[in-house]
């Protein structure tokens, strides 16, 4: 995948709308036990670990926000579901292009 070239601005941003994408995971197979064992109910909420590739080209695995990284590692940053990948970045970077060609949206 290319890389993209962003602002330190856009890539703030990018990395807010990436940490609210990635705070909406479910599953609803985990089973929850509370303090003394206590079933609390099926299913929970997680955030999915954006994968980023640092200035080394090591793989990191953000599980907070990402707002603290370059704009260049910040590009990198995906999703791995085993063998796919979701370059969620370079996503919602052209989401955010389509909504500002389209209608007019101010970044």
């Amino acid at each position: 995948m290319a890389e993209a070239k962003f602002s330190i601005k856009r890539a703030r941003l990018l990395a807010e709308l990436e940490r609210i994408v990635g705070s909406n995971c479910y599953n609803g197979n985990i089973q929850n036990y509370g303090p003394g064992g206590f079933y609390e109910g099926s299913g929970r909420d997680f955030r999915y670990p954006l994968t980023v590739i640092d200035a080394e080209g090591e793989k990191r695995k953000r599980y907070g926000s990402a707002d603290d990284v370059s704009p260049q590692v910040l590009s990198s940053g995906y999703y791995a579901f085993g063998a796919n990948r979701l370059h969620i970045i370079q996503a919602l970077n052209e989401v955010l292009a389509h909504l500002e060609e389209k209608y007019g949206l101010k970044t």
